[in-house]
């Protein structure tokens, strides 16, 4: 049993075939491409797509909005099937959960918390950093005095202590900034949010 899909509009995969449980995709040449069709025998230009048996998968990732099904195998590696036409993406999907007996199906809308942990964790970090660095400036504005003891890398201490020595005002204006960015950043994030459907292993 096989499947293929023509994406003539693709620059990455023009090409998705599913075949003998696996999966490849690619740019095949003009001539094999003009040629190929639903009722096509001949795969001996499978040999120049790149290819991902299914027994390497441990996750595939189909999300709503994505233009792209997100497989990961192997240890550490993952690789995306470019798909624009959200039906055909859909199709392509559907194929490989009716195909793939030994992945189990899950849909789920990711938490808030979940789906942005990155910018989360990057506002939590900034403002530890600017806590203590305004700390710091306070007191250094008011006669305190400190240095970094010991050579070599000074560190995160000495990294906070040189943001701390340009005085509170350029601290609080450095960190409004990159709270506009985090928060930016975060919104723009949480608007990608949405139904995710998952086939993992």
């Amino acid at each position: 049993m096989h499947k293929i899909w023509k994406l003539k509009e693709s620059k990455s995969n023009k090409l998705i075939l599913i075949k003998d449980k696996t999966i490849y995709k690619g740019n095949p040449k003009n001539s094999d491409f003009d040629r190929i069709n639903s009722e096509t025998t001949d795969f001996s230009f499978s040999k120049d797509l790149f290819s991902i048996p299914y027994s390497y998968i441990k996750k595939i990732e189909n999300q709503s909005g994505k233009n792209y099904i997100k497989i990961f195998f192997g240890k550490d590696s993952e690789e995306e099937l470019y798909i624009d036409n959200e039906r055909t993406k859909k199709e392509v999907f559907e194929f490989l959960k009716q195909d793939t007996s030994n992945l189990t199906y899950s849909s789920e809308v990711p938490s808030v918390l979940k789906y942005a942990k990155a910018q989360f964790f990057a506002f939590l970090f900034t403002t530890a950093l600017f806590i203590w660095s305004l700390y710091l400036a306070i007191q250094i504005e008011n006669g305190a005095e400190y240095e970094v003891v010991g050579g070599g890398n000074p560190g995160i201490t000495g990294i906070v202590l040189a943001i701390a020595s340009l005085g509170v005002f350029k601290n609080i204006m450095g960190y409004i900034m990159l709270l506009c960015i985090i928060i930016f950043a975060l919104i723009k994030r949480l608007k990608s949010r949405s139904e995710t459907e998952f086939l993992k292993r």
